[in-house]
């Protein structure tokens, strides 16, 4: 007799309901809420609803909002506003940065890249995280090239991992001739924080005669760094890869002064088009392999919005940001209420901000004792080998460093750059701190 083996069915494991998922996802920190947005449609649909966004900032305690950055009387402002309600925490400023600055980039994870703009010669570049005042001055690019636009990706949290990523050009000559076509190119250099270093990439970026990357603030999806060209075109920069590529828009996002304005935005995780046609705001979506599709079309009647006003980006799927002269306005489509937030100046660039308030190691991100050249040092002497390097205490309110000496020494590396200090503690134990 045979005996045959049936296979039982797997019983599919019962879905939760939308409001169990709303109530944990709520309660996740903000890392683990891009972690969680992977894992399917419905999730990602959750973390983008405005209350959702609003319950988790108040569980978790973290910032969502936009640094809006102006000039008044020739002085850099920078400005953070957010749609909740009003709190301490929230009232995030640059002044805890010794200089003066501007905002030129900004992450996902609540990370600025800033430049000091009175020092017209040679530039100060800051990393910092406003909600735990936290700055970081890094090298300068140095180069004789003007900087045209500036991007920065975190690529891991912890330890911090980042780069930056500048194109520039030079004063005098933009201009090249390639296979009888004129076409102005840009330098691209990126700086590594593992290496603290910059590097130039070999290939130039050539773009055709008479167009340049928009002034609008970068997009960054999925590791991919997106420009609207003033030809309506999408530049697109691979960080992985240090490649680039253009992509047309299909009508009639193609055609020049048919909408106004054009604003390339993130939305729901994808890359999208926000565009104004009298009193209708559209948004197109970018799917896969640069297809463009009309998703959704809404008014601005029931707010009885000024038509001088304009979007400029998503605070969540269903709240979009405008702006006209002075104001800043915050406009749910689906309820037709605003809010409006008077910045006293003309904005000039709008950057998305999301953050914590967790502590960020900034002075990791060096990855160990390395030369002027940012490589490893190999040829340090036997007596660096016998030191036990622990982490410097930092006092982030005064950000200075407070350590009780009994004995210092002073040594140098192969770089005759940087003169690193051993500070010799109680127990045995080394401090290892390091200045220009």
């Amino acid at each position: 007799m045979v005996i045959r083996k049936t296979k039982k069915k797997e019983e599919e494991s019962p879905a939760l309901p939308t409001d169990m998922i709303f109530e944990i996802l709520s309660r996740i920190t903000l890392g683990d809420t891009g972690r969680c947005r992977l894992v399917s449609k419905d999730w990602n649909l959750i973390t983008y609803d405005s209350s959702f966004i609003q319950a988790h900032c108040e569980r978790t305690k973290t910032i969502d909002g936009f640094f809006i950055r102006s000039l008044k009387w020739s002085k850099p402002v920078n400005k953070f506003v957010s749609i909740n309600e009003p709190d301490p925490k929230s009232k995030l400023s640059l002044d805890f940065i010794p200089s003066p600055v501007s905002i030129i980039a900004a992450t996902k994870q609540g990370l600025l890249l800033c430049v000091d703009d009175y020092s017209s010669r040679n530039k100060k570049y800051y990393v910092c995280k406003p909600s735990t005042k936290q700055w970081r001055k890094i090298p300068n690019p140095r180069t004789r090239y003007f900087t045209k636009r500036c991007a920065m990706v975190v690529l891991k949290s912890n330890p911090l991992h980042y780069k930056i990523i500048r194109f520039s050009t030079h004063s005098l000559h933009t201009i090249m001739t390639y296979k009888s076509m004129k076409y102005s190119f840009l330098f691209c250099e990126i700086f590594d924080s593992k290496a603290w270093a910059w590097k130039k990439l070999k290939d130039v970026v050539m773009l055709p005669k008479d167009e340049w990357l928009g002034f609008d603030p970068v997009v960054s999806v999925s590791g991919s760094l997106y420009w609207l060209t003033n030809n309506n075109m999408v530049f697109v920069f691979h960080v992985d890869s240090n490649k680039w590529i253009r992509l047309d828009l299909p009508f009639p996002l193609c055609k020049k002064d048919y909408f106004d304005p054009m604003k390339l935005v993130e939305y729901q995780g994808c890359v999208g088009m926000l565009c104004k046609k009298g009193c209708d705001i559209q948004l197109w979506m970018m799917e896969n392999h640069g297809v463009w599709s009309k998703k959704q079309t809404v008014s601005i009647e029931p707010a009885k919005l000024s038509t001088c006003c304009y979007p400029v980006a998503f605070q969540s799927s269903d709240i979009v940001l405008m702006r006209d002269d002075t104001n800043m306005i915050h406009y749910d489509f689906r309820s037709g209420n605003s809010k409006m937030t008077n910045v006293w100046t003309e904005p000039m660039e709008i950057f998305p901000f999301h953050s914590d308030f967790e502590l960020v190691d900034l002075l990791m991100a060096l990855g160990g004792l390395r030369n002027n050249k940012g490589k490893k040092s190999t040829h340090c002497s036997k007596k660096w080998k016998i030191f036990e390097v622990v982490n410097i205490c930092h006092n982030v309110k005064q950000n200075v460093f407070k350590i009780k000496l009994l004995k210092w020494h002073t040594i140098y590396t192969p770089s005759t750059t940087t003169r690193f200090l051993i500070h010799l503690l109680p127990k045995h134990k080394y401090h290892l701190g390091a200045y220009n």
